[in-house]
């Protein structure tokens, strides 16, 4: 497999590198920084396989990222962080990403990662897959005693009335907690809620899901009414 490393820390990305050269079935193939014609050159190139660094000011990752896609949409990203968030890895896998791996996990867990992406399976810490599928199952309970609505002419029809509850509060921004403590519900519950509303949105963090609750609140409190 064909590999990119781009990373503007470039202790990181000789590290990387040469973990990689020990491996038989991987080659890496270009190693970058961020620089105007970075994309360019990973598309002239054509890897299979780019892990990118989520520390590039993260809007350039993402730019970077969506880029690329648009012109070698079989490349497979790996988001490289250091600081985790929740709205970094939704807006990561909502944008094409297919794993997301913190840079201090163990060396070895790597080329198994790479090995594992190259055969489908998306890479995500295995922390974050257990929330994931706890908080879904939970959501699923929630759904069943919730209200959907299907009017295809308004975004905010695809909530669910406990995602239209929380979506509500983001109007002044608080943290996941203080969601959590004000509707009696689990933090991780909350950040899995707030994940599917950007996504059913097509918001990118939650300053514009603040933006969108501003702007329409009146049609929200109908369809919580």
């Amino acid at each position: 497999m064909k590999i990119i490393i781009i990373d503007n820390n470039r202790l990181f990305r000789e590290g990387v590198v040469s973990l990689l050269k020990s491996q038989n079935d991987m080659k890496v193939v270009g190693e970058f920084d961020v620089s105007e014609d970075v994309i360019q050159k990973v598309i002239d190139i054509d890897p299979d396989i780019i892990l990118l660094d989520a520390g590039l000011f993260y809007t350039t990752s993402i730019g970077i990222m969506r880029q690329i896609l648009v012109h070698r949409p079989q490349v497979l990203f790996i988001i490289l962080t250091a600081q985790d968030t929740d709205e970094q890895f939704y807006e990561a896998i909502n944008s094409g990403a297919k794993g997301y791996l913190p840079k201090n996990i163990n060396k070895a867990i790597l080329p198994a990662a790479l090995r594992a992406l190259v055969q489908g399976e998306a890479i995500i810490p295995r922390n974050l897959v257990t929330k994931i599928m706890e908080e879904f199952a939970r959501m699923g309970k929630l759904n069943s005693y919730g209200r959907s609505y299907n009017n295809s002419n308004n975004d905010s029809s695809l909530l669910t009335y406990r995602e239209l509850e929380i979506l509500k509060k983001l109007e002044i921004r608080p943290t996941n907690r203080e969601i959590a403590e004000q509707l009696g519900i689990s933090e991780n519950t909350v950040r899995v809620h707030v994940g599917s509303i950007l996504g059913k949105l097509h918001l990118r963090n939650r300053r514009e899901a603040s933006d969108f609750v501003k702007r329409r609140m009146d049609l929200l409190d109908s369809h919580q009414g």
